[in-house]
C-alpha cells in the first residue's frame, strides 16, 4: 500500500500567499519543494508531480503565482492582452522570486520542511520562476525548471517582438533576466527540460543558457543535465518523471 498523501490549503507568509502543502503523512524534516505553475493557471494544476514527490518524501509547496488563482488580478489579463507583456512579466517575476524567499523563510522554522534542502520546479511559467530565483536566492539547492527559459529577450507568450519593445523596458530586462546572472545558477543541482519546436517559449534562451552553464559545471557534471525533446509547448510524462527523479535524487 503506498504512502497516504495529504493536501492542506493556506495563506502564508505577510504577504498572504496562496499555497497548497503536498505531502505524505508522518513526515518530518523533509526537503522542501516549491512548485509552480503556468501563465494563466493555478497552483492545482501542480499537484501531479506534488504528489509523486510527496511518495519521494518531499514536503511540497505549490504556489498561486502573483495575479493568478486566488491572486487574481487584473493585471494579468493587461500583461496577456496588451503590449506592456515583457515589463508586466518582468514585474510578475521578480515579484515572485520575492515571494520564494518568503516561503523559504516562512518554512525554517518547521519541523516538517528542512529549508537547508530546498528545491524548485515549474512548467513554463514557474520555470521562468525558477531560473529568477536561482539567480536571487542561494538556498535553492536543486531545480528542474520544465520548458521555460532564462531569457527574456526573446519572443515569448504574446510579447512583442524585441526590436518593437520600448528602449527602457529593454534595458531593465536584459539587467534584470536570469541570462545575465547565470553564474549565480551554477550552485545549484540544475536539471534543464526543453522542447526544440516549442512555438510559445522558444529553446533558444536555454541553448544559450546551457553554453555558459557547461564550463561551471565541468569539474560536478553529475549537477548539471541539459536535455531538448522533440515537440511543441508542453510537459510530457518523460520531462515529468525526469524532474520528480533529479529533485528527489538531489535532495
Amino acid at each position: 500500500m503506498g504512502k497516504k498523501i495529504l493536501l492542506e490549503g493556506k495563506t502564508i507568509t505577510d504577504n498572504g500567499i496562496p499555497v497548497t502543502e503536498c505531502y505524505a503523512e508522518g513526515v518530518s524534516n523533509a526537503p522542501l519543494v516549491i512548485l509552480n505553475h503556468g501563465t494563466g493557471g493555478n497552483r492545482l494544476q501542480m499537484l501531479e508531480m506534488g504528489a509523486r514527490l510527496a511518495e519521494r518524501g518531499c514536503f511540497c509547496v505549490l504556489v498561486d503565482a502573483v495575479w493568478h488563482g486566488e491572486r487574481g488580478d487584473d493585471k494579468l489579463r493587461m500583461m496577456l492582452e496588451t503590449s506592456l507583456y515583457k515589463e508586466y512579466y518582468l514585474d510578475m517575476l521578480l515579484l515572485m522570486a520575492e515571494d520564494m524567499s518568503r516561503i523559504i523563510d516562512y518554512y525554517s522554522g518547521s519541523e516538517m520542511a528542512d529549508v537547508s534542502r530546498t528545491g524548485m520546479s515549474g512548467i513554463s511559467q514557474g520555470g521562468y520562476v525558477a531560473f529568477m530565483t536561482m539567480t536571487k536566492d542561494s538556498r535553492i539547492k536543486a531545480a528542474a525548471p520544465i520548458i521555460g527559459s532564462p531569457d527574456l529577450t526573446d519572443k515569448y507568450g504574446n510579447s512583442l517582438d524585441w526590436d518593437d519593445t520600448d528602449p527602457v523596458v529593454r534595458e531593465r530586462v536584459i539587467a534584470e533576466m536570469p541570462l545575465t546572472h547565470y553564474e549565480k545558477m551554477a550552485g545549484t543541482a540544475l536539471l534543464i527540460q526543453n522542447s526544440t519546436e516549442d512555438t510559445v517559449v522558444p529553446v533558444t534562451g536555454t541553448r544559450r543558457l546551457n553554453e555558459k552553464l557547461r564550463p561551471l559545471y565541468k569539474d560536478r557534471s553529475g549537477d548539471y543535465r541539459y536535455i531538448e525533446y522533440k515537440g511543441g509547448h508542453w510537459c510530457s510524462d518523460v520531462m515529468l518523471a525526469n524532474a520528480v527523479e533529479w529533485l528527489a535524487e538531489k535532495l
